[in-house]
């Protein structure tokens, strides 16, 4: 978000306000590793994945020309955990961004650094894929779009034909992000997913309040995160918020009677990059543990 953003929050933005001004792409908010070698260039298509290495990180990035998001490109990016490289058959952890976003979620998770103590501390590695799946709140809208999709049928077909183990990934989201980590999980279920990290997620109270996250009251009946949430039974559920979150009130309201009933943590912190960096090393190692 930017600074007038930020000052608005401050002032007592209301819910509809704050999800108008979800955060923009927290990999440039921290100056993080993401450079435009990660990116390919708008309105291009990669003939092929490009393989690279950055930080100590080898990672594969490419883009799909979607008809999910009617033909535009959709970047992609998936960063390999230490000791391992493209070809290898490791779990996935699927990463949603919020508005703004686009593929280099997987660096604002700090890689470099949490992949690296993941495998100091013994657990499994996997490797973290992106995409840029637009600002479409990631389930299918009126207009044709459907980010979702986009992720299970498109990019799963990339992720599998680099031999990655697509049996059970794992799935993360912030903010937006979040809220198609939970759809993912309660759409696909606990064959298909392994475990799922929500942070920062606005949960969504009615169609009134959604500002453009639903085309329509039907709409919201139908993908409302709130709605689907039992269909998360069975499925390791971790949500995370910051105390100076615009969205805490919405999560304080619903995680307290939500059954099955997540791990949930409100932590220091507010609707940003630092907060999401900050957080990555202990929801990763819950995705580890889970796979």
């Amino acid at each position: 978000m930017d600074r007038r953003s930020l000052l608005r929050l401050a002032g007592g933005l209301s819910l509809a306000g704050a999800l108008g001004a979800c955060s923009r792409n927290p990999a440039d908010e921290a100056g993080s590793a993401t450079s435009s070698s990660t990116s390919p260039a708008k309105g291009t298509m990669a003939p092929s994945p490009s393989r690279r290495s950055q930080l100590g990180v080898e990672y594969v990035d490419g883009s799909i020309r979607s008809r999910h998001l009617k033909g535009a490109q959709a970047p992609w990016l998936v960063l390999y955990p230490p000791d391992h490289h493209p070809g290898d058959r490791i779990p996935v952890l699927l990463t949603l961004h919020g508005t703004g976003g686009d593929q280099s979620t997987p660096w604002a998770l700090r890689w470099p650094e949490t992949s690296r103590a993941l495998q100091s501390e013994g657990l499994p590695g996997f490797a973290c894929a992106g995409i840029k799946g637009g600002d479409t709140w990631w389930h299918p809208r009126e207009d044709g779009t459907d980010s979702a999709a986009l992720v299970t049928d498109e990019f799963a077909a990339v992720l599998r034909g680099l031999g990655l183990d697509l049996s059970r990934p794992a799935v993360y989201g912030y903010s937006m992000g979040g809220v198609g980590a939970i759809y993912l999980g309660a759409t696909l279920g606990t064959q298909r997913v392994s475990s799922v990290v929500a942070a920062s997620t606005p949960f969504i109270p009615s169609f009134a309040e959604s500002r453009g996250a639903y085309d329509s009251q039907a709409d919201f009946e139908e993908h409302n995160i709130r709605s689907l949430w039992p269909r998360l039974e069975g499925l390791p559920v971790r949500i995370d918020i910051g105390d100076q979150d615009p969205f805490l009130q919405t999560n304080r309201d619903f995680i307290p009677t939500a059954r099955p009933a997540p791990e949930f943590h409100v932590s220091p912190g507010g609707h940003d990059s630092d907060y999401w960096g900050r957080m990555a090393l202990d929801q990763l190692r819950f995705v580890a543990r889970h796979f």
